[in-house]
């Protein structure tokens, strides 16, 4: 009798959710957890970050923070298929499609530049905002 060798397999979405190999957004970019800005300090620390280029900053339906890095991963093919996907590492194997952003329900909210987070701020926690724009914007962003 012979053994069967067991082969990769790729997941197959379930219906009506956006397949990784069509997608492959989430191997494009490396997102870190932040604190949410609730006070001046953690209101400028995402100001911080969205003055740097290739960078942003979102908010997931549940309320949790993230900064996000541009950075596509050197392992993801043309074809959106990982290159080391028997190999890959533990946060890679821990994601499935049916969390990610482009099939969550309600999505998340991505901050790109500092006027789209400051919006956020005036409307959500303007105590926070009125203490960041009287001394820690600049002029062209008061």
């Amino acid at each position: 009798m012979k053994t069967p060798i067991p082969l990769p397999m790729i997941p197959v979405a379930p219906a009506g959710l956006v397949p990784c190999t069509e997608c492959g957004k989430c191997c494009t970019y490396v997102a870190v957890g932040i604190n949410a800005p609730t006070t001046p300090r953690t209101a400028t620390d995402v100001l911080w970050y969205l003055y740097h280029e290739n960078v942003s900053v979102y908010r997931d339906q549940g309320g949790e923070w993230a900064v996000m890095f541009d950075a596509r991963c050197r392992h993801l093919e043309d074809d959106l298929l990982c290159a080391v996907y028997a190999d890959r590492p533990h946060i890679c194997r821990a994601f499935d499609n049916t969390g990610c952003e482009v099939n969550a329900p309600g999505g998340m909210t991505v901050y790109r530049e500092p006027r789209e987070f400051l919006a956020y701020l005036k409307a959500k926690r303007p105590k926070v905002y009125r203490t960041v724009a009287k001394k820690y914007l600049p002029p062209d962003l008061r």
